[in-house]
């Protein structure tokens, strides 16, 4: 019998806050927008977004394995943010199990998302699909997006505005005004980006020698580095203009706050993208900064409800 901390390190729990930010923030706006709201679609949607990641993790366990990238990991390199969960290269837990398990999720997923289309509208369908078809071959054949360098952009399309649209459009059953929902989703999308992008410093040799050829690999560590600190300044960029041209409230510059912590991250990077270990603050900085910016800007749309800003 399998003991339950093994399924939890399977399932990556705690990388479940990856998906619940997009939806506070798509749900936020939508409030915004018509002071409309749901708790049993926002409860839904939740559920079906947790169920379609552990689906994604457990499918990322089994294909890595395979493939041979998460035993060869160096043990210098190991993380505790990179590199799988180790929980099959220790043998605790047969392939075929984790193999099914990803089936089981998914199922359960695609059953919340069946229900919420044909109660909400077929536009959740066809979001739904899509999250299924980066998420579900991020690793799996045939098309392996992580391996052919399209995974980290993906990633970053389902994480921010995949999930933020959907959840604004199930509570309204409609996408409009497009561009004020649009443009604030980016936003988290350019942060998840960061988080895989970071994430894939420490497997790079691993990466490299089993041909998985993420854009870490082709670009190399060093130019790679540079990109990161692009996506960490072209958030806040995107958060000025979106201000600027009224698209986002003024009250959503409560994001800067973070900058401090953007900052330090990127200068981590930059200095030690060579060095796994020296990596890991910047690491785990990055995900608090994926959290914080994307509820500090629900939060800013909240302040913007109360007071005229």
């Amino acid at each position: 019998m399998v003991k339950l901390d093994v399924w939890i390190r399977v399932i990556r729990t705690k990388f479940f806050l990856a998906g619940i930010p997009s939806v506070i923030l798509g749900t936020v706006i939508a409030w915004y927008q018509t002071m409309t709201f749901s708790s049993l679609y926002l409860l839904l949607i939740l559920l079906g977004i947790t169920l379609a990641m552990a689906g994604c993790y457990t499918f990322n366990e089994y294909f890595d394995f395979k493939s041979g990238v998460d035993t060869a990991v160096k043990v210098e390199d190991m993380t505790p943010f990179s590199g799988g969960s180790r929980v099959l290269p220790e043998g605790l837990i047969q392939p075929s199990s984790v193999f099914k398990a990803g089936l089981v999720f998914w199922l359960l997923a695609s059953v919340i998302g069946i229900y919420l289309t044909l109660v909400r509208g077929w536009i959740i369908l066809l979001l739904a699909f899509a999250g299924l078809f980066t998420g579900a071959f991020y690793t799996s054949p045939p098309f392996k997006w992580a391996y052919r360098g399209l995974g980290e952009v993906l990633i970053g399309i389902t994480y921010g505005p995949l999930i933020t649209l959907g959840s604004y459009y199930t509570q309204l059953m409609t996408l409009q005004p497009l561009e004020h929902v649009i443009i604030p989703s980016l936003i988290p999308g350019l942060l998840i980006t960061a988080v895989i992008w970071i994430n894939e410093f420490p497997d790079y040799y691993a990466d490299k020698k089993m041909g998985k050829k993420n854009l870490v690999v082709r670009l190399g560590k060093a130019k790679a580095s540079v990109v990161y600190a692009i996506l960490l300044i072209a958030t806040y960029i995107l958060l000025l203009i979106g201000a600027l041209l009224q698209i986002l409230p003024f009250s959503t510059l409560i994001v800067l706050l973070t900058l401090p912590v953007a900052y330090r991250n990127i200068v981590i990077v930059r200095k030690s993208y060579s060095n796994s270990q020296k990596l890991i603050p910047a690491m785990g900085g990055t995900i608090f900064l994926f959290i914080s910016v994307t509820f500090l800007l629900a939060l800013g749309y909240l302040l913007a409800t109360v007071v005229s800003i």
